[in-house]
């Protein structure tokens, strides 16, 4: 393995695609989960969009779930969105549904960037 072929394959292309995301037609500034899902459908409807984010992971506090336990709870607003993404939920009572956060977090990031948005982390703006 070549060292240097490696990092001039990271810091060329990673370059190239900041230099791309300085003209978007939508930045989002945070990559929590509702910066995921604004820039998912932007992304869909072809909209240039990119989320800088300052963290080193994406997602926001949605990981630790509530009360620290990795499970969220939606309604049925929030869950109309999670079908649409395609995350996992189990009704708990009528109109509370319980899905796992990991999975809420990877899903989001993920429809986000096959959509075509692009994530810069450990950006501040």
């Amino acid at each position: 393995m070549d060292e240097v072929i490696i990092s001039k394959a990271i810091t060329e292309s990673y370059i190239k695609d900041l230099l791309e995301a300085m003209e978007v037609d939508v930045a989002i500034v945070g990559a929590g989960p509702s910066g995921l899902v604004a820039a998912c459908y932007l992304a869909k409807k072809k909209v240039n969009t990119v989320i800088f984010e300052k963290r080193l992971s994406i997602g926001g506090g949605i990981w630790g779930g509530g009360m620290m336990f990795n499970r969220i709870v939606v309604q049925d607003k929030g869950k109309k969105i999670l079908d649409e993404f395609g995350i996992t939920t189990t009704k708990y009572q009528e109109g509370y549904y319980v899905a796992r956060a990991i999975e809420v977090a990877s899903a989001l990031c993920l429809q986000a960037v096959k959509a075509g948005a692009r994530i810069f982390n450990l950006i501040n703006v």
